[in-house]
């Protein structure tokens, strides 16, 4: 060969190197890009690092033009290129195309992998006996299993999770070096010769049996009607038979979760037809990835135990998250309750060595793993309205949730009270957290600091401005002004807009929020919860709220609704007629002669209390077991035949405010006339979305955010979006980010970036 021959060949060969970030890690994109360059006759390298996956490709220019073309056409499912960095480098004449760890330090810059439910191809494995994993409860591949819950820190590599204590045998070994293999470098890789085992033991202590014993005697203590304690994916969860009655109401007393409803596990789509109705989307989504708990109308005649979702439409549904939870059911012959295991109050349990002394006398028998949980999460939940998923709880498989927000200053926010997560930026990429709960107890207020000391390090964030609410008396408050760092504080519902804003991409924009929940501390020291804010990302006005009512008996009148419907009562129509109302209670009259008084009885603006208030006179609830409970009693019941609606007046003022004395009178009227429950329900669903649609059409073409907990109401939510259509406004509802609480930290985030943004600084307070 000539020296012409030899530089034209040189020429022709070229060396690249891509920085790939996103969602990239732990969801086999190494190996499927190592098999890509394999079968195109490219030689490289790809790793891991804080920055994503790196990876160089050599060979000739126009096959590594293809390479690069075609690449995302090849991604695994859930792969996602959020950015993508190219630079020519020089040829390192590599052989072969490797698969290598990465060992960068600094600010987490890609995502943290969420934790994968298991796939039909490893559920194959498992059910054949020929298999060498049949029956193994603990099979994962690269297209599956845990992934947040076992990292121990990033990038995202065996030796740095929960697996790392568990050495591969030979034959796992082989499938983890062969690219032809499905688990080709799958970190979670194991089988029973190496992988970790499973048992169970009694309340004693004493181990019973184990691996595929272990599951069938906890099938046994189902079938018997105990309560089974098992350590899933994120912690520990207790199970019991879902149509046995006795079963059932025996959870509630042990776990002391006396009205929330439950959720429910089944085998199979198949299944859950019989249990509930399903569209597409729904389908979709029980069977997805992140497999949640998805709320969904239950069937009449299910065979459920009734206390599972009493007085309820909705069932929260999900399929199996593990092999284990898999292999359970089909060993039995019903569906299953399942819910976390801790009391209620308190915080998720998640080691073995909390489980005997917190839950003894709780759970019957204990199905264990001894695989670590290095993050305790719980299972997500979720439900379809108005054509698209709203989560109502970010958990397991959904989070961390990446959020599409800059900055160049660390910055954690801190959320609420109630239903707690936070949200961070570490310089390089925004997220918020799983769900942790409300910090009502001193073990819930220890879990949410460790948790997020936890995430802060995993993200490489230590010392950063805090933004949190602005109500004194919580948690996360008083915990943020103890800190010696520059801290902001924000309005709660501005936080709830916002993360709306966010959500849409709308951050840039004036809206008009619409923020409706149950408490939240106002600008004039009062409790708001009916808000319209006129909202940037930054600021607010407030130019609308629900007329102003009081809460007798202040935090009472939230676990007791009859008390915010005399307060309702008396305000629209005397004290006289509240005093002849028949609410089931003999307490009429004392509560009459504190309503007056400030210092028992203080002023709100809530949508939320107004559900409470609305459902006494309608259903006559009298006292509520969780936050919440009233309104969805009331969406339940709602007859959608039914096309009249109350009316709610629109009070000229700054602010305005939408009056409700009148939707009161209408209801009183109604009762007296004998109108059923559900016509009335409907009739106030109707008018108040009517009302909310008129406010805002005042600010058109201005656009309208939904925001607060209010909005997990679906009837309320789709007949708003019905009312607002001939606004002309764009309207930016719920989606991946809790219109609940557990959104309030990425509000709070976004608040905290863009009055950074704008002013240089944090505010201190």
């Amino acid at each position: 060969m000539n020296r012409q021959a030899t530089v034209n060949l040189k020429e022709s060969i070229v060396a690249v190197k891509l920085t790939l970030n996103g969602r990239v890690q732990g969801i086999g994109l190494r190996p499927a890009v190592a098999r890509r360059a394999l079968e195109q006759g490219l030689t490289g390298q790809i790793s891991n690092s804080i920055q994503g996956v790196e990876l160089i490709i050599e060979g000739p220019v126009d096959v590594v033009r293809r390479f690069e073309e075609g690449l995302d056409e090849h991604l695994p499912a859930g792969a996602w290129i959020q950015n993508r960095q190219r630079e020519d480098v020089e040829i390192s004449a590599l052989i072969g195309f490797e698969i290598t760890e990465s060992d960068l330090g600094g600010p987490l810059a890609t995502h943290v992998p969420p934790d994968i439910a298991v796939c039909q191809e490893c559920l194959s494995e498992i059910s054949v006996p020929e298999n060498r994993r049949y029956g193994y409860p603990m099979t994962s591949c690269t297209n599956c299993g845990p992934r947040y819950s076992i990292i121990k820190s990033m990038p995202y590599e065996r030796a740095q999770t929960g697996m790392s204590e568990f050495v591969m045998c030979a034959r796992c070994q082989t499938e983890y070096r062969s690219p032809a293999d499905r688990r080709f470098h799958a970190q979670t890789n194991a089988c029973a010769e190496c992988g970790p085992r499973i048992w169970c033991h009694d309340a004693t202590g004493r181990e019973i049996a184990n691996q595929r014993d272990a599951i069938k005697a906890a099938a046994a203590a189902l079938q018997q009607g105990q309560i089974v304690a098992l350590r899933g994916l994120g912690g520990y969860q207790l199970l019991v038979d879902a149509t046995s009655e006795i079963a059932v109401e025996k959870l509630r007393q042990r776990k002391r979760r006396y009205g929330k409803p439950l959720a429910v596990m089944v085998s199979s789509l198949g299944e859950a037809d019989k249990l509930v109705f399903l569209n597409d989307c729904e389908r979709r989504e029980l069977a997805s990835s992140a497999a949640p708990i998805v709320l969904l109308q239950s069937r009449g005649n299910s065979g459920l135990a009734g206390r599972i979702n009493a007085g309820l439409n909705t069932l929260g549904l999900m399929l199996p998250t593990t092999p284990l939870h898999w292999l359970l059911l089909q060993h039995c012959s019903f569906p299953v309750v399942v819910t976390s295991a801790n009391r209620e109050g308190e915080p998720l349990i998640y080691q073995r060595g909390n489980i005997e002394t917190q839950l003894q006398s709780v759970a019957d028998l204990w199905l264990e793993h001894d695989r670590p949980i290095e993050r305790p999460i719980d299972d997500s939940v979720v439900r379809w309205m108005a054509g698209r998923r709203v989560t109502i709880r970010l958990a397991r498989g959904l989070a961390p949730l990446p959020l599409n927000l800059e900055s160049e200053i660390p910055l954690t926010a801190l959320g609420g009270h109630q239903k707690a997560a936070f949200a961070l930026n570490n310089g390089r990429q925004s997220i918020l957290g799983p769900h942790i709960g409300d910090l009502n107890s001193l073990a819930s207020c220890e879990r949410y600091q460790e948790q997020l000391a936890s995430v802060q390090q995993l993200y490489g964030v230590s010392q950063c401005g805090l933004a949190f609410d602005t109500h004194p008396d919580y948690f996360t408050s008083q915990w943020a002004a103890r800190q010696s760092v520059p801290v902001d504080t924000v309005q709660h519902h501005h936080a709830h807009v916002v993360a709306g804003m966010l959500e849409q991409g709308w951050l840039d924009r004036q809206v008009l929020g619409v923020a409706f929940d149950g408490t939240g501390w106002g600008d004039d020291q009062t409790i708001w919860g009916g808000e319209f804010l006129l909202s940037t990302s930054t600021s607010y006005t407030r130019v609308a709220h629900l007329r102003s009512f009081c809460l007798p008996g202040g935090d009472s009148a939230i676990r007791e609704p009859w008390r915010v419907a005399v307060s309702l009562v008396a305000q629209a129509a005397g004290r006289e007629v509240a005093a002849r109302l028949r609410l089931g209670t003999e307490q009429v009259e004392p509560l009459l002669k504190i309503i007056a008084s400030k210092k028992f009885s203080p002023q709100t603006t809530s949508a939320g209390r107004l559900f409470d208030g609305v459902a006494a006179l309608v259903l006559g609830v009298n006292r509520c077991d969780f936050e919440g409970q009233a309104a969805m009693l009331l969406e339940a019941v709602c007859d959608f035949s039914e096309a009249g609606c109350y009316e709610i007046s629109l009070q000229v003022g700054k602010p305005v405010q939408l009056d409700w004395r009148p939707l009161i009178l209408q209801i009183l009227k109604d009762r007296e006339a004998g109108v059923s429950p559900a016509v009335m329900a409907m009739r106030f669903h109707r008018g108040l979305a009517r009302a909310v649609a008129r406010l805002c059409n005042q600010f058109a073409p201005t656009p309208v955010v939904l925001g607060g907990g209010v909005f997990q109401n679906r009837c309320l939510v789709e007949f708003l979006v019905e009312e607002m259509e001939q606004n002309g406004q764009p309207l930016g509802l719920p989606g991946k980010i809790p219109p609940n609480d557990g959104g309030l930290a990425a509000g709070q985030l976004a608040v905290a970036v863009f009055r950074k943004k704008l002013k240089g600084t944090f505010r201190c307070v």
